[in-house]
């Protein structure tokens, strides 16, 4: 019995290694600056967690995304998601298993998530200026083409993250309501914190990945908005998806959720 459940576990890791990588790929919208390119795959790798647990769920996060990585070309990013993906299922996993059925362990997490946004987007904000004021040819590009268009254009990008950081919370309320009165499904908040929390490090991952591979902060600082809104659209999918779910027999195939 314990062998032949292995062996659905690794049947289903594979498959989510396979469903991941595909729905990567299948949306793939460029980034400007980073090279790098936004996509609904995250939404496989909350969905991996609920499915196979935070171990395997990794496993298939990474696997599955880096897999995305290499069929589009985007090589330079392969060892970069394949740890910052596993990462991500690990935290989600971790959190929703620490936070369920503890009210005090919700509170710090919630309180830790709303300070370790903060500080990254205040640390961005100063980032960009300090940057845009003592290295602006570093900032220009196709985009911005030269220096008199670079001040309106550095305004946007702080008024994006600024408008990020206090929509995020807003749209997951509203996201999980609408769910709510839709399919009548609802989301638990260690989901919602352990989603978030994983979205949030990836966020910052491919910020500091960014920054490390062109060795520019602030230019990696512009696809910040782009990946926040990948990560809004991977909690809207997988909230869909596993609501639907829930309505089937498979239901009872989720590690978490049951």
């Amino acid at each position: 019995m314990a062998e032949q459940n292995k062996t659905n576990k690794l049947i289903l890791t594979g498959l989510m290694i396979a469903i991941t990588a595909v729905a990567t790929m299948v949306i793939a919208i460029p980034i400007p600056f980073t090279s790098g390119y936004i996509h609904l795959g995250d939404s496989m790798v909350f969905l991996s967690v609920f499915i196979l647990g935070w171990r395997y769920g990794a496993i298939a996060a990474g696997v599955g995304s880096a897999l995305a990585d290499l069929f589009l070309g985007y090589v330079h990013w392969l060892p970069w998601t394949l740890c910052i993906k596993a990462i991500m299922a690990i935290l989600m996993g971790i959190i929703i298993e620490k936070c369920t059925g503890s009210r005090r362990n919700t509170i710090i997490a919630s309180l830790v998530t709303a300070i370790l946004w903060l500080v990254f987007h205040f640390s961005v904000k100063r980032i960009i200026e300090y940057e845009s004021a003592n290295n602006p040819a570093a900032l220009l590009s196709e985009e911005v083409p030269d220096l008199s268009a670079l001040g309106s254009f550095i305004n946007s990008v702080q008024s994006q993250l600024m408008i990020v950081a206090l929509a995020i919370p807003a749209f997951l309320i509203i996201i999980s309501i609408i769910i709510r009165k839709i399919e009548h499904f609802v989301i638990p908040i260690s989901e919602i914190l352990g989603m978030t929390l994983a979205g949030l490090w990836m966020v910052f991952a491919y910020y500091i990945a960014a920054g490390l591979i062109y060795g520019n902060f602030a230019v990696s600082a512009f696809s910040i908005p782009m990946n926040m809104l990948q990560f809004i659209m991977g909690f809207l999918v997988a909230s869909l998806i596993t609501a639907a779910l829930s309505k089937t027999p498979l239901i009872k195939r989720f590690k978490i959720r049951k």
